[in-house]
């Protein structure tokens, strides 16, 4: 499954108004990256309470354990995402904080990458699109897996 049916207006719009009032793509500021995660934690726990009120499949929203290959072998995935995903993956005590991770996210575009390549190669063009985005379940797999990077990187 990836597009979530009758998912709630209310919050197709909360994620779009949020990302146009606080994405400053070329000029982060410290801050900034934290905001990001804590936007989307907090958006997602309300989010999948009302997945959950619907009865709807859990599995499908889990979080992934890492960019799935899929991506990694579309063209547009280049050596530098692949770096940014190692250094996350392997390396979380690299980031001093939660903002530095977050920043790096957006800095690297390894988050809009994963969007713009997953909406290709699942086929799923709400993924791609921050106006659609959360009705798509791949938004949950790639931020829950955006989230427990966080918490791996705040136990340090």
């Amino acid at each position: 499954m990836a597009t979530i049916s009758n998912f709630p207006e209310h919050f197709i719009r909360e994620h779009e108004t949020w990302h146009h009032e606080h994405m400053n793509m070329g000029n982060l500021r410290a801050g900034d990256g934290i905001e990001f995660l804590s936007f989307h934690r907090e958006f997602m726990e309300r989010c999948l309470e009302w997945y959950n009120s619907q009865g709807l499949n859990l599995d499908w929203v889990e979080p992934w354990r890492a960019v799935p290959n899929q991506i990694k072998r579309h063209q547009g995935w280049t050596r530098e995402l692949e770096e940014a995903e190692n250094r996350i993956r392997n390396n979380p005590s690299s980031f001093r904080s939660g903002d530095e991770l977050g920043r790096f996210l957006q800095e690297t575009s390894l988050h809009d990458a994963v969007h713009v390549l997953g909406s290709e190669v699942f086929d799923d063009p709400d993924f791609g699109r921050i106006s659609l985005s959360p009705r798509s379940t791949l938004f949950y797999n790639w931020h829950r897996l955006i989230d427990n990077w966080w918490r791996s990187v705040e136990r340090g």
